[in-house]
Parts: C-alpha cells; sequence; structure tokens
C-alpha cells in the first residue's frame, strides 16, 4: 500500500472507496438474508392460515352434507323429500335484507328469528343459529326440527315451509304468525290487548290441547310410539291476528315410546315435570305437565316462574297446587278475567289443570285433557250465548249427523276428520315411521 492506495489485484484503488464497497457487499448479503427469512416466515404463516381456513371449509361441508343426507329420506317408493322447499342461501339473505336488525322478531339462547318477505310478497319467519352455537349442536337442533315439523300438518301447529343448509349456516323457514306469543298478552302490560277474555283463554287452551293430542296420537297405535313436544310453554304458543293459536318450536321433540325413554328435560323453569328432572325419564305426561301450567297461567295470570316473589310462591305450579289443596284455589284466580258468569267453568278447569300436575302416573292423557276443555267450551258457549269459539261444524259435517248434533256428536265428528287428516299427512308410507325414529 501507497499513498492511500491498496492493491486490488486488478489495480490500485483508494482505500476508502475499497472499504466502502466491502461495506456494502456484507449490506447486500445480510438484506439478502434477511428478506429470505421474511419471505419464508411470510410464506409459513399464508401455509398455516390456508390450512385452518381449509380445515375448517371442510368441517362446515362435512356438517352441510350430514344435514342434507339426513334429510334425505328413502322409503318403499324411493326419495321422500322432507321439508316442503330447499331455499338457497341467495333467497334467504334477500328475504331478511341480509339479516338485518331491523327484521329480527324474536332471539332465543341458540338463535335468531327474523320475519323474512319471500319474492312471491309472502311473509315468513325465518330462524337462524347464532354463529357461536357449536356446529355439532345446530346440525342435531337442525335435522331434528326439519325431520319432526315436515312430518306433521295440523292446523294449530307452526307450519314449515321450507329450510336452507348453505354455506352461511343453516335456517328454518316457517309461516308467519303475526300477532306476538301468548306469553306476551297474558303478562306483558304494554300491549294494547294483553287482557285476554276468559272466551278467549278458553279458544286457546282448545286448540293447543287439540295439537298436542295429535302429536301424542299420530303415530301407529301397534309401534306404541308418540311424537312428544317436550318444550310446551306460553313463549312456544304464537298467536295470529284472530287469536287463533299455533304450537312452535320443535328444538326439544323427540319421537319415543308411549311409556317412557331415557333423556334429561330442558326448558324453561316452572315448566319441567319435576318427576322426570328427578328420573331423567321423558314421555308424553311431561308434555301434560307442561300445559297444565299453562292453564294455571291462563286462570291466574301469573308467570310460571318468578325470583321477585317470596321463595314459596316463585313456582306458579307449586303454589296453585297448595291453594288448590287448601280451598284457597279462588284467591289467587285473575279477578278481571274470572267473574261471577264464568266461575262455575273456571273452576272445572282448576281441577283439570291440578290433574295435570298431579303425579304422572295419575295425569291424563292428552286426548282425556283435550276432550274434557272442549266440552267445557262448547257448555260456556252455550250456556253463556258466547260466540262458538270456532267449534261450529260444516255443513258437511252437520249433514252426516242426519238431524240436530249433540256437542259430543260434534266434538267426535270433527275429531275423526282432523285425526283422519293428520295421519295421513304423518304416514303416508307405512315405514316412514321407523325412519323418523332413525333419523331423530
Amino acid at each position: 500500500m501507497e499513498g492511500g492506495l491498496i492493491y486490488s489485484g486488478k489495480g490500485y484503488i483508494n482505500e476508502r472507496l475499497a472499504g466502502l464497497t466491502s461495506f456494502v457487499k456484507s449490506m447486500n448479503i445480510s438484506l439478502k438474508i434477511s428478506l429470505g427469512i421474511c419471505v419464508s416466515f411470510f410464506m409459513i404463516l399464508v401455509g398455516i392460515l390456508l390450512l385452518l381456513s381449509m380445515c375448517k371449509i371442510i368441517e362446515f361441508l362435512k356438517r352441510i352434507a350430514t344435514s342434507q343426507h339426513r334429510l334425505a329420506v328413502h322409503n318403499n317408493n324411493g326419495p321422500f323429500k322432507l321439508a316442503p322447499r330447499k331455499f338457497s342461501a341467495r333467497e334467504i339473505s334477500l328475504a331478511t335484507d341480509y339479516f338485518y336488525d331491523g327484521r329480527i322478531i324474536g332471539r332465543g339462547g341458540k338463535g335468531i328469528v327474523y320475519r323474512g318477505v319471500l319474492q312471491d310478497k309472502s311473509a315468513v319467519s325465518i330462524k337462524k343459529f347464532k354463529p357461536d352455537v357449536p356446529s355439532r349442536i345446530v346440525s342435531k337442533i337442525f335435522v331434528n326440527e326439519v325431520t319432526i315439523l315436515s312430518q306433521i300438518k295440523h292446523r294449530h301447529i307452526v307450519r314449515l315451509l321450507g329450510y336452507c343448509a348453505d354455506l352461511g349456516g343453516e335456517t328454518l323457514v316457517c309461516e308467519f304468525i303475526n300477532n306476538g306469543t301468548l306469553y306476551e298478552h297474558i303478562h306483558e302490560k304494554t300491549k294494547g290487548s294483553s287482557t285476554l277474555l276468559f272466551q278467549l283463554r278458553m279458544k286457546i287452551a282448545v286448540e293447543i290441547s287439540a295439537a298436542l293430542e295429535y302429536l301424542h296420537s299420530s303415530s301407529s297405535t301397534s309401534k306404541n310410539i308418540s311424537i312428544v313436544h317436550l318444550n310446551v310453554n306460553s313463549k312456544r304458543i304464537l298467536l295470529d291476528n284472530n287469536y287463533t293459536a299455533r304450537l312452535a318450536n320443535f328444538r326439544e321433540a323427540k319421537v319415543i315410546p308411549q311409556d317412557q325413554t331415557q333423556g334429561t328435560l330442558q326448558g324453561l323453569p316452572g315448566y319441567l315435570d319435576p318427576e322426570s328432572i328427578k328420573s331423567k325419564k321423558l314421555s308424553a305426561k311431561n308434555d301434560v305437565y307442561s300445559f297444565g301450567v299453562v292453564l294455571v297461567e291462563l286462570l291466574t295470570s301469573q308467570r310460571a316462574f318468578c325470583d321477585e316473589k317470596p321463595e314459596g310462591q316463585r313456582d306458579l305450579a307449586q303454589f296453585f297446587a297448595r291453594s288448590v289443596e287448601e280451598g284457597r284455589w279462588d284467591q289467587i284466580l285473575d279477578g278481571k278475567i274470572i267473574k261471577e258468569e264464568n266461575l262455575g267453568t273456571a273452576k272445572k278447569v282448576v281441577d283439570l289443570a291440578k290433574s295435570c300436575l298431579g303425579l304422572q302416573n295419575e295425569r291424563p292423557s292428552m286426548r282425556e285433557v283435550a276432550m274434557k276443555l272442549e266440552v267445557m267450551a262448547w257448555d260456556y258457549s252455550a250456556a253463556k250465548g258466547v260466540a262458538k269459539l270456532n267449534f261450529s261444524p260444516s255443513p258437511k259435517e252437520t249433514d252426516e249427523l242426519n238431524g240436530s248434533p249433540s256437542n259430543a256428536q260434534l266434538l267426535q265428528v270433527r275429531r275423526e276428520h282432523d285425526e283422519s287428516f293428520g295421519r295421513a299427512e304423518l304416514y303416508g308410507d307405512s315405514s316412514l315411521q321407523n325412519q323418523i325414529i332413525e333419523l331423530v
């Protein structure tokens, strides 16, 4: 080295320039290494995210495939379509304005209900499961409701119109009932018509008892099975503008032997049969108990369970049973509804409700309950000269009786027509009954 110059092998260069060149070369190598590490890390991260997304998509597709496979039942004549219609995700989105919050008409523990409008301008009720509900639970509830609701048809049971199992979550599409729940009309005093008249309450009781009787008896007697709702309460009873009642929400419903089966009761406090809670045995008598609680609600206008009341009065069924036992039943009745002119009929309903809330082996069947309520309603209408509560027979039914029929005759004719209609809808094929049991 001389004069600040160094020999590079190709000639002499400035010493400072040589140092700078060496530094640049080392920096380039470091940058390349750092860039390579960053790119590699980014690619690994993208790969992991893609893998996780693919796993979730595959899981969701499997869930849909399982749901749709279970919704396709094969009988002797080939495929049997359970739901009347399969809606696309686009149809459901458009009907609800893409699940706009302003369309929400109800919220539950596992789902949100929207008021939808289809392309033909018809209003429907659309239930979508909440995103935080585990997929296995969604699939179980979804298939159970579609399986059961699509097999039954009764004037006092909410009708299933279809379903959607596309990407975005399973949804149920049912007929829209536009006048709220029985609970709202009895207990939420902000409603203008919250105080239902006695004869209207009798009408609602008759209609829901008929729906439950249909469920319990709409199976082949040789197979000895029943459809049991297992979640009867005043929030599951919907009313239309004419105050015609519909039983809704079959989330917990099961097809079970008519005697009993193992299972856990789930539902609102105050409506659950205490015997079955302890024994973990389910039967049609669970619905009888829950319906008994609804009868007491109609008589007293009190909630089935209320934390704000003293301990001995929180559970309405227990408080009612004690009051009847002690001869104080008239003191807990709603004085605005139960008056002198209907006190006699109300006492009969009190006795019926008491029997529904009794021990399981002493409770009446829903058929007995429905028959007794219909006779009470007929007798009350005839004695007071009030409206016949939609119990009037059709001209065809009257002609078949060849003359002036008695109340009992009219009830029997209507019952035979209803049962024939219901059984034809539910069991068009002899093998379908077992297929429903296998699906649930």
